[in-house]
């Protein structure tokens, strides 16, 4: 695809009035650049720089023009944040050989293909640095396709997944970078490389399938009224996505709606099933903030269109609650609970182990368990042990006589894996192998949307 990229000026006024320190997304000869936060590289004093054939300073001016200062024959630099606030380069010897201004970016030197080591990891194009109280941020400052090359082959598994799906997942990433570009802002930068924005991997996490899904998307995002959508996706929505607004709560997403996904069936992550204990629910709600003591027992209490747990009641014996399915999900284990399309299946019945109920002919009384004694075969009385046997509506029950059954469990039995908005990534992958291609997979999973050249509006 050419390389049809172009910004307007909305991103060139952004450009005239912001430094390195702040939100830059600049243009020079043709590519977008942004800026990435590299998590495990901030939040230090010192960060260590390494190329094989020495370093060049690069300025930036006012128009995102990129313009060589003057090289660095050390291959060592140590980037220090001084007492009085300055950026400093040091070589291996500890000599200092520059300051380095807000302006000014570090890259290999007279390289066609600019690679800069951080640390242990390796990342294109150019490095440069904010400051945040008194520590460092180390920020790469890359051109938008080649930070796409290392961010989705983090998301969708390149060697095995469908080029077409590959390529569906490049243009969502493209849209969520559009689209969250000030994410970051207030820390100099536009992105993260983590969980939190999209996962990054620089040079290491690149993949040759992956690499060319992104060039043959070059510059196409996802749209609805003509600007970049919430491009969420998630893993298999077990036969049918959902509607934003029942699952994340707000106002209603006119692209991110419930769809019937036969191509997710039968794929990986389709069904599921766990079984806990009601003591290990119990300790795993109480720590996310939801106590309501023993668990007896957990209620779909509404659905959403694509079937998903809406809303769920905890009963315990302090009481009842009734939380979100997503707040369910997260409470007892995204990776256990795959999604909140389940039902639930309870065995075992929960007795109290300090109290039971006598019926005589005329009452119903209750007695303490701890005072409970037992006549055996032969006629011999004796207290009851730790352990007794009660009637219930299920039949006998073995009841621990401190206060819960020893056998009451619950089994969830569900479908697909994520919170089920937007795209399935397993779905694309069914809809690639049966002939789709990514423009067909993107407009099936986000309603009603555009596939076109980002424009800048």
């Amino acid at each position: 695809m050419k390389r049809n990229m172009v910004l307007t000026l909305v991103l060139i006024l952004l450009i005239c009035s912001i430094s390195i320190g702040n939100l830059v997304v600049a243009k020079d000869d043709n590519d977008t650049y942004i800026k990435v936060k590299l998590t495990n590289y901030s939040n230090s004093n010192v960060v260590n720089l390494n190329s094989d054939v020495g370093f060049s300073i690069y300025e930036l001016d006012s128009t995102g023009k990129i313009t060589k200062k003057e090289d660095i024959t050390a291959k060592s630099l140590s980037v220090k944040l001084e007492s009085n606030g300055a950026i400093s380069l040091y070589d291996s010897s500890n000599k200092k050989l520059l300051t380095l201004a807000t302006n000014q970016l570090i890259s290999s030197k007279d390289g066609s293909q600019r690679i800069v080591k951080v640390g242990s990891s390796q990342y294109r194009d150019y490095i440069t640095f904010a400051k945040n109280g008194d520590k460092l941020t180390t920020i790469n400052y890359v051109e938008l396709e080649n930070y796409l090359r290392g961010v989705v082959p983090k998301e969708m598994p390149a060697s095995s997944f469908h080029i077409e799906a590959l390529k569906a997942q490049a243009v969502a990433a493209r849209t969520y970078t559009i689209r969250n570009i000030n994410k970051h802002s207030s820390e100099g930068a536009n992105l993260c490389d983590s969980t939190h924005c999209q996962v990054y991997g620089g040079i290491a996490g690149e993949h040759s399938r992956t690499n060319q899904a992104v060039e043959e998307t070059k510059g196409m995002i996802i749209t609805y009224g003509g600007k970049p959508i919430d491009a969420a996706y998630h893993s298999n929505s077990g036969g049918y996505t959902d509607n934003a607004h029942e699952i994340w709560g707000g106002s209603k997403t006119a692209y991110l709606v419930a769809v019937k996904d036969v191509y997710s069936e039968n794929q990986s992550g389709y069904i599921w099933e766990k079984t806990f204990s009601a003591d290990d629910l119990s300790n795993r709600l109480k720590a996310k903030g939801h106590d309501v003591g023993n668990l007896i027992d957990i209620q779909i209490v509404s659905k959403t269109e694509g079937g998903r747990a809406k809303q769920v009641k905890i009963i315990g014996t302090k009481g009842e609650k009734t939380i979100t399915g997503e707040q369910f999900r997260s409470a007892v284990g995204s990776t256990e609970i795959r999604s909140t399309l389940f039902t639930i299946k309870k065995e075992g019945q929960y007795v109290s182990g300090n109290s039971a109920y006598v019926i005589g002919k005329d009452s119903t009384s209750s007695v303490n368990l701890k005072d409970v004694y037992v006549i055996d075969g032969n006629g011999n009385i004796s207290k009851a042990g730790d352990t007794v046997y009660a009637i219930t509506k299920d039949g006998i029950q073995k009841v621990n006589n401190g206060g819960t059954t020893t056998d009451l469990k619950f089994t969830f039995n569900g479908k697909g894996y994520g919170h089920g908005i937007g795209m399935s990534q397993y779905g694309a992958h069914g809809m690639a192998q049966s002939g789709k291609k990514y423009e067909d997979i993107l407009k099936f999973y986000y309603t009603g949307v555009k596939v076109e050249p980002y424009s800048g509006k």
